[in-house]
């Protein structure tokens, strides 16, 4: 399972032709809505700007297309500025939703997600599809005073933000890995299937196509695996079904196991040791825990607090000018915005 993309493209004609349609739209600059101390990891970075083109096959111009559309889309719904004001609570509901970091990586340096799909019951979709008839949240509104009601989409993708802005570039960081030169750019997921309901596996079709839309237009080939585990013998009906709503390259990224094969599969990817136990490893994680960090991430933050642990809530990085980075906490603690440091590490690198 090969984890690279092509990066650096070095004199890559296709890149480098994608850079200057970039350049001249003005969408490889910082983005608007982000302070300017904030590094610009998932939003304008060469790595995010390769993941569009090779999303697109190397098609500069359809890339162009995608990554104005994914702009777009942040600017309509006031994303970025959302990320930084969202209720820690909202965010922390959001994970419940959405396959999340363990804190863990894979044998080649990835983040492992995890994901119960048993907690997409019905109760859980229907507040999803109340929350599609609200206009959603715009920055205006906290201009005049009022309280961030998001939408259930705006939530995704502020969510998905800290899998690009924080997790993938906190990986990147560590050296522990065979290519420590080259950005991590995808996660690998782990789904739980054991609980899924035949009937509950119908009422997924809004859900899943509109989560597919946001994932392939905006966060494009961020995913390297999707291992459904513990899969019910009936899966390959209900997949059958939702396929069709699926954007077609992730669905090609799902491998599906039965609870036979499940623990042999995830260790030729996962040591023992960052495998949840619910598939046969060492690793004690359930759905919407926070993230618990190998040692090797333990170490290599210079943490402001004894406990080293990653709080709740949107988390992002900030560059100084003498070019030291620093993890900060944001969104909003009890109505109250957050903007603390809770780790610091070294870097050479300027963004």
């Amino acid at each position: 399972m090969n984890s690279d993309l092509a990066f650096p493209p070095e004199k890559d004609p296709s890149f480098e032709a994608f850079l200057r349609l970039c350049a001249d739209k003005g969408l490889s600059s910082r983005p608007q809505g982000i302070a300017d101390c904030d590094r610009c990891d998932g939003l304008s970075d060469s790595s995010t700007l390769l993941r569009f083109l090779t999303a697109r096959k190397n098609d500069p111009n359809a890339a162009l297309g995608q990554l104005q559309q994914s702009v777009d889309f942040r600017q309509d719904r006031d994303i970025l500025r959302l990320y930084d004001v969202v209720d820690t609570e909202d965010f922390e509901q959001a994970r419940r939703f959405y396959p999340h970091w363990t804190g863990r990586r894979n044998k080649e340096g990835l983040p492992i997600c995890y994901f119960d799909i048993s907690q997409l019951h019905k109760t859980a979709l229907h507040s999803w599809e109340e929350s599609r008839k609200s206009a959603g949240w715009s920055f205006s509104e906290f201009e005049a005073g009022g309280c961030p009601k998001p939408d259930m989409l705006q939530m995704a993708s502020v969510f998905h933000d800290s899998l690009v802005r924080f997790v993938l570039p906190l990986c990147t960081m560590m050296p522990d890995r065979c290519h420590p030169s080259t950005p991590i750019s995808s996660s690998i997921y782990l789904v739980d299937a054991s609980e899924l309901g035949l009937k509950q596996g119908w009422n997924l079709k809004s859900f899943a196509q509109e989560i597919s839309w946001l994932l392939s237009t905006c966060y494009p080939e961020t995913i390297l695996k999707v291992f459904v585990c513990n899969a019910p013998s009936y899966f390959a009906t209900v997949w059958k079904y939702l396929k069709k709503w699926v954007d077609p390259s992730t669905a090609e990224k799902i491998e599906v196991l039965n609870p036979n094969e499940v623990s042999d599969v995830l260790k030729q990817h996962i040591d023992n040791a960052n495998i949840p136990t619910a598939f046969g490893g060492a690793f004690e994680f359930t759905h919407g825990s926070l993230p618990a960090p190998d040692q090797n991430i333990l170490d290599r933050l210079s943490w402001e607090s004894s406990h080293q642990t990653l709080p709740s809530g949107p988390l992002k990085f900030s560059q100084g000018i003498d070019g030291k980075l620093t993890a900060v906490a944001v969104g909003a603690l009890q109505g109250a915005k957050r903007n603390d440091i809770i780790a610091r590490i070294d870097s050479d690198e300027k963004n």
